[in-house]
């Protein structure tokens, strides 16, 4: 069973049923929605597709929103223009072009801008130095030039705007995502914890349960990443928007930095963006993606995500089945059972005490799985964060977390029928991991268990048991 989970972006690649169906045989088990693009009509039917293939396929599929956040873009031209090397560019407020001036609606980069400060254009295609700054004016001089186009992004490298981490659309995408039933929320533009925390609470008030990642591409991410990490559900190491946002010479190093932060808070760890990035055109991935793949994925990440391959790609299920081998072979090599030293954070708490004995007990008496019953999916992810080479089967009633815990490294969700005692929840666990075929007669297998049962965070037992032949 490949432990690293893929998650591949939807878009006008995917326009049927079938072509999702063909993801998901390929090695998809999460799909993102970029609410950056498209309309809730077409993500409504994504998510429609995505049901019938879990219905099909008799597995769980989770759903990614990531909200798209203040994208800071230029303003509207007449047409495309190019911008030479040492030309003297001029930036204005307006929302439309002048004469003399690229429109640059977006105040709040006039007041941060400073001279001598770069300005990246089109994701860092066009680079641009600042020479003076006004309140409405602001003019560069092209470093790399190249052709700039209406609506394309904007990034003040090193320089903190002051914009909300959610816009107006953010939050109707927010409110249309809980209704149509989507498994987990990415924040974009995280500056600190409390951009995550303001998202939770309105998540709660809405009544609602979903899963919060936040996605790391802010410099000011980085000085407050620890408190980020510790309270929000997952992490994205957005790697496009950081790769203009820092030295991109920095960006592999921070790369193992958040994953391995995000590994010892036991949170799951997403690395995306280029990953096979020539795979929108070709049907193969060149040496230095399939390099950069089985990287993260020795890095540790949970998961691994396509963008624009799936999305808009010529070859998206080529591009899914590739990035599935480069990390089944990767695997291979992984060092298992990272153990470690719990520090002051797990101290007494008996979750974490209980998911380590489990791998180390797999581990002495040769069993084929670990299984975790779990309401909350705390045992399961601390067991996930253990890294144990067999494999976890997540076993569960709730129907929504079933589609969660597809994010988690090396982690089956099951659904189970509700157990009312420690014996049926045994006995229904054990036929739930003889149905998978992970497991066969006289295989066996760890079990961890909640006594009383249905008590989220109260996993207090372990059992070795033997699967019946």
């Amino acid at each position: 069973m490949r432990r690293t989970k893929i998650i591949a972006t939807l878009g006008p690649a995917i326009s049927t049923q079938e072509k999702l169906n063909e993801l998901v045989e390929a090695g998809a088990s999460l799909f993102r929605i970029n609410a950056a693009h498209g309309d809730w009509h077409t993500r409504r039917q994504w998510i429609e597709w995505i049901r019938h293939a879990e219905q099909k396929y008799k597995i769980p599929l989770g759903v990614l929103l990531d909200l798209a956040g203040p994208k800071i873009r230029i303003g509207t031209l007449r047409e495309p223009l190019e911008l030479r090397e040492q030309e003297s560019i001029q930036f204005t407020l307006h929302d439309h072009q002048t004469d003399s001036a690229i429109p640059l609606p977006v105040p709040e980069l006039f007041r941060a801008a400073r001279m001598g400060d770069r300005l990246l254009l089109d994701d860092g295609a066009l680079e641009l130095q600042i020479t003076h700054v006004e309140s409405d004016r602001i003019e560069a001089t092209v470093l790399e030039g190249g052709v700039l186009s209406s609506q394309k992004g904007v990034t003040l490298p090193h320089r903190t705007l002051a914009l909300p981490s959610m816009t107006p659309k953010d939050r109707e995408d927010l409110m249309e995502g809980i209704r149509a039933g989507v498994d987990w929320i990415a924040l974009s533009f995280v500056r600190s914890v409390t951009d995550v925390m303001n998202l939770q609470a309105l998540i709660r008030e809405q009544g609602a349960n979903i899963p919060v990642v936040a996605k790391i591409e802010q410099p000011a991410a980085l000085d407050d990443l620890e408190s980020i990490v510790e309270v929000s559900d997952g992490v994205m190491v957005a790697r496009g928007d950081l790769g203009v946002q820092v030295d991109l010479a920095e960006v592999p190093i921070l790369q193992k930095q958040i994953i391995h932060l995000c590994n010892q808070h036991a949170k799951p760890v997403i690395t995306a963006t280029q990953m096979l990035e020539s795979m929108i055109r070709e049907g193969r991935p060149t040496r230095a993606e399939a390099t950069d793949v089985a990287n993260a994925v020795l890095d540790g990440t949970d998961a691994l995500m396509l963008s624009g391959e799936t999305a808009v790609g010529a070859y998206p299920t080529h591009a899914v089945r590739w990035m599935a081998r480069i990390a089944e072979v990767a695997e291979e090599h992984l060092e298992f059972l990272q153990l470690g030293e719990l520090d002051a954070r797990t101290a007494g708490n008996a979750t974490v005490a209980v998911a380590r004995a489990a791998c180390t007990v797999a581990q002495m008496v040769g069993a084929k799985a670990i299984l975790t019953p779990t309401s909350s999916g705390g045992t399961t992810r601390w067991v996930s964060h253990f890294r144990p080479y067999q494999p976890i089967l997540a076993l569960t009633d709730n129907e929504p977390l079933w589609r969660r815990l597809t994010l988690l490294w090396g982690v089956a969700p099951l659904l189970i029928p509700r157990a009312n005692t420690t014996d049926e929840m045994t006995t229904q666990a054990l036929i739930a991991a003889r149905q998978t075929r992970l497991v066969k007669g006289g295989d066996k297998v760890i079990l961890t268990a909640g006594v009383p049962v249905n008590v989220p965070g109260n996993t207090n037992m372990i059992q070795v048991l033997t699967i019946e032949r």
